[in-house]
C-alpha cells in the first residue's frame, strides 16, 4: 500500500516511473499493432528489446520532464503547498500526455514510413493547408488509437494521485542545505540520464541508431526506439559521416555516380512523362504477383498490368525512398534518401543536376504537376532546386469542386487535365506528375464509391482507383500529339500497408513497380529480371534519348549491360543494398546481415559469417557507395 505523503524527490523518482512503465507499454502495443511488419521476433529477442529501450524512454522521459523535474526538486518551501503542487501535477500531466500522443500516433504511422517518426515530419507538412481534416480523418479511421491514448493518460493520473508531496521534516539551514545537495546530485544523474551515460562509452550520447545493438534485423530497432526520443535526438539535422574505406582511384573503379557515356549517338527528341503514383507498390499488381494465391491473384490494376503487357517492367524494382517528399529527388535526380530525406537534410543545398536541367541544355521545356494545394510536401521549391522551369498544382487547376477536401484534386480528374496541359508545352518536353488520392483516408468519389471493391487492406481499394484514373489520363494523353513520341516511366513514391507474407520483409517494405512504356517502340516491351531502383530512372532515361554530356547520378543506366545493377536503400540503422540475388544489410562499421533473396524470399536465414565470398564482394560494394554517398553529400560534390 502507498504511503500517501513522501518526501518531493521520492514523489518524483515515483511519477517518472509512472511514465516509464508507460512507455513500455506503448512499446509493446506498438509492437502487438504491427507484429506483422516485424517477421521473426521470438519471446527472447523481445524482452532484449523491451530493457535495451528502457534506456531510450529514460532519456526522453528526463528531456520531457525537465522543467516538472527543476520546479519540483528548488530547495523553496512553497513547492509543499498544495496550489503549488496542483500547478506541478497539471504540467506533469500536460507535457507527458504530448509524449504518449507521439507513441500512439506512431502505432499507425509507421506503417507508413517504416521508420519512427523524426522532427522532419514538420518539414514535410509544413505547407498543408488542411492540417485539421487531415486529423479528423486520421482519428475517425483510427479511433481506437485515441482511446488508447485516453486510457494512457487516465492511468497516469490515477497511479500519479497515490502519491503526494509531504510538508518539510527539516527547518531553516538544514532543509535549504539538504534541498540544495539534492539538487545538484539529482542534476548530476540528470545529465547521466538524458545521455545515456559518461564517455568514453561507446554509445554516448544515445542516438536513435543506437537502438541496433538490441535487435537482430534492421528494422526492429523501431521497437526499441521511442518517438518523443527521435524527434528531440533529430531537432538538429543529422551530418553524414565521412568514410574512407577506400582510396579514390580504388573507389571510382568499385562505383561511380559521375555518368561519362561512351559514344555519342544522334539524340532522340523524345517528350519524358515520368508518373509517381501515391504508395503504388508492386504488390498490388497482378503483373507481379502471378504466383499469389495458388496462381489466382489478379491484383487491383487491371490497367496497369495490361498496360505492362507493352512495356519494359524491372521485375525486382525497388523504392530509394520511404516517405512522399523522398520520391521526386530520387526519381528526376538520381538522389536517394537514406539516413534522411534529402530536401529535408542539412545538404538540402547542395548543388545537383537532374533531368530538368540535363534536358534543358537540349531545349526541352519542363513541368512538374501535383494536384495538391500549391506548396503542399514542398514540391514546388524542389522544382526550383531541380531546374524545372513550371509547377502546376491546385491553384492552376482552378476548380475547387473537384477538390477532395483533405489531399488535393481527384486524380481521375487531375490527369487528364494534366494530359491536356501536356499539349501546351512545346515538344520534346519533359513532364512529371504526383498522384495524391491513393492516401489514407482512402476516400474515393462520391460518384465511384461503389465502383470498386473492398480488398484485404484499405490501400488496395485506394490503387484500384488510382489505376482507374492512369486509365482515365492514358486515354486523355492518346488522343494528343505528343502522344506516340514519349517514353513514360511509371512508379510508386512509396508502398504504404502490406498484407502478403512475401512483403513483410525489408525488400518487401521497398518493393514498388517500375514501368517504361514507349508508344512508339514496342520491341522494349518485355520482363526484366535485374535489380533496378528509383534513382535509375534519370541515367536510364538519358542513354535511351542519347544524352552525351558528363553527369552526375547515384543510379545506373538500366540498358547498360557493362554496369551492376543494384539497389540502395537505409532501412532501422543499416544500409540495404540488393545486388543479383543477395541482400546485405550494414552500418557502416559491421555487416549485420546477410540474405540469399532468391531461395529465402522471406529472408529468415542470416547468413553473415557463412559465406566469406559472397560477403566480402557484398561489403565492398555497399561501402563504396556508403563511402561515395556520404562524402560527397559532406563536400557538396554531387555535380560531374
Amino acid at each position: 500500500m502507498f504511503l500517501k505523503k513522501r518526501s518531493p524527490l521520492i514523489v518524483l523518482t515515483y511519477k517518472l516511473s509512472i511514465v516509464m512503465f508507460l512507455y513500455s507499454a506503448c512499446r509493446i502495443l506498438f509492437y502487438l499493432l504491427n507484429m506483422g511488419l516485424f517477421p521473426g521476433v521470438n519471446i527472447h529477442h523481445f524482452m532484449v528489446m523491451i530493457l535495451g529501450g528502457l534506456r531510450f524512454d529514460l532519456s526522453a522521459v528526463l528531456y520531457i520532464n525537465l522543467l516538472f523535474i527543476f520546479l519540483l526538486l528548488i530547495p523553496f518551501k512553497f513547492r509543499h503547498s498544495s496550489d503549488y503542487q496542483k500547478r506541478l501535477d497539471y504540467l506533469f500531466y500536460t507535457t507527458n500526455a504530448i509524449g504518449l500522443a507521439l507513441n500512439c500516433i506512431d502505432f499507425i504511422y509507421y506503417r507508413f514510413t517504416q521508420r519512427r517518426t523524426t522532427i522532419i515530419v514538420f518539414d514535410e507538412f509544413k505547407n498543408e493547408q488542411n492540417y485539421l481534416q487531415l486529423a479528423k480523418h486520421f482519428f475517425l479511421d483510427y479511433y481506437y488509437i485515441l482511446l488508447l491514448w485516453i486510457f494512457l493518460i487516465a492511468v497516469m493520473v490515477w497511479l500519479s494521485r497515490k502519491l503526494k508531496v509531504d510538508a518539510p521534516k527539516l527547518s531553516g539551514i538544514k532543509y535549504y542545505a539538504s534541498n540544495t545537495i539534492i539538487l545538484a546530485a539529482f542534476t548530476g544523474l540528470i545529465v547521466i540520464g538524458l545521455r545515456s551515460g559518461l564517455p568514453p562509452k561507446q554509445d554516448f550520447p544515445l542516438v536513435p541508431s543506437d537502438a541496433g545493438q538490441y535487435t537482430v534485423h534492421p528494422n526492429d530497432v523501431a521497437i526499441v526506439q521511442n518517438t518523443p526520443f527521435c524527434m528531440l535526438r533529430t531537432s538538429r539535422m543529422q551530418v553524414y559521416e565521412k568514410q574512407n574505406y577506400f582510396s579514390e582511384q580504388e573507389l571510382a573503379s568499385i562505383y561511380s555516380p559521375v555518368h561519362h557515356p561512351d559514344s555519342v549517338k544522334e539524340f532522340k527528341k523524345m517528350n519524358v512523362v515520368v508518373i509517381i503514383v501515391e504508395s503504388l507498390c508492386k504488390e498490388a499488381l497482378g503483373y507481379y504477383n502471378r504466383q499469389l494465391d495458388n496462381g489466382t491473384y489478379k491484383g487491383y490494376t487491371p490497367f496497369l498490368d495490361s498496360l505492362a503487357e507493352h512495356s519494359l517492367v524491372f521485375m525486382n524494382s525497388f523504392a530509394n525512398s520511404r516517405v512522399s517528399i523522398e520520391a521526386s529527388p530520387a526519381l528526376l535526380a538520381g538522389i536517394p534518401s537514406l539516413q534522411e530525406s534529402f530536401t529535408q537534410s542539412f545538404y538540402s543545398n547542395n548543388a545537383i543536376n537532374s533531368l530538368a536541367t540535363c534536358l534543358s541544355t537540349k531545349g526541352y521545356e519542363t513541368v512538374f504537376a501535383h494536384g495538391a494545394p500549391n506548396g503542399s510536401l514542398g514540391l514546388n521549391a524542389f522544382t526550383v532546386m531541380a531546374g524545372i522551369n513550371k509547377y502546376i498544382g491546385k491553384d492552376e487547376y482552378g476548380n475547387d469542386a473537384d477538390y477532395d477536401g483533405v489531399w488535393g484534386i481527384w486524380d481521375h480528374k487531375f490527369l487528364p487535365f494534366f494530359a491536356r496541359e501536356c499539349t501546351k508545352l512545346q515538344q520534346p518536353f519533359l513532364a512529371s506528375v504526383f498522384t495524391v488520392s491513393s492516401h489514407h483516408p482512402f476516400k474515393l468519389p462520391a460518384e465511384l464509391d461503389n465502383r470498386f471493391s473492398e480488398g484485404p487492406i484499405p490501400i488496395f481499394r485506394s490503387l484500384r482507383y488510382a489505376d482507374y484514373s492512369l486509365q482515365k489520363f492514358f486515354d486523355e494523353a492518346s488522343r494528343q500529339p505528343w502522344f506516340e513520341n514519349t517514353i513514360f516511366v511509371i512508379t510508386g513514391d512509396h508502398i504504404s500497408g502490406r498484407y502478403y507474407e512475401e512483403y513483410k520483409t525489408s525488400l518487401g517494405a521497398f518493393g514498388v513497380p517500375l514501368i517504361f512504356y514507349t508508344p512508339g517502340n514496342q520491341l522494349l516491351a518485355r520482363k526484366d529480371f535485374r535489380v533496378a531502383q528509383q534513382i535509375d530512372v534519370m541515367p536510364t532515361i538519358l542513354n535511351y534519348l542519347g544524352f552525351e554530356k558528363p553527369y552526375f547520378a547515384f543510379g545506373k543506366d538500366l540498358f547498360d549491360d557493362q554496369k551492376d545493377k543494384i539497389s540502395i536503400n537505409y532501412i532501422g540503422n543499416a544500409f540495404q543494398l540488393i545486388w543479383d540475388n543477395w541482400v546485405i544489410q550494414h552500418n557502416t562499421t559491421n555487416t549485420v546481415a546477410l540474405f540469399d533473396r532468391v531461395n529465402d524470399p522471406l529472408l529468415k536465414n542470416n547468413l553473415v559469417g557463412k559465406n566469406d565470398t559472397v560477403q566480402a564482394r557484398m561489403e565492398r560494394k555497399v561501402k563504396a557507395f556508403i563511402q561515395q554517398h556520404n562524402n560527397r553529400m559532406a563536400d557538396n560534390r554531387m555535380l560531374p
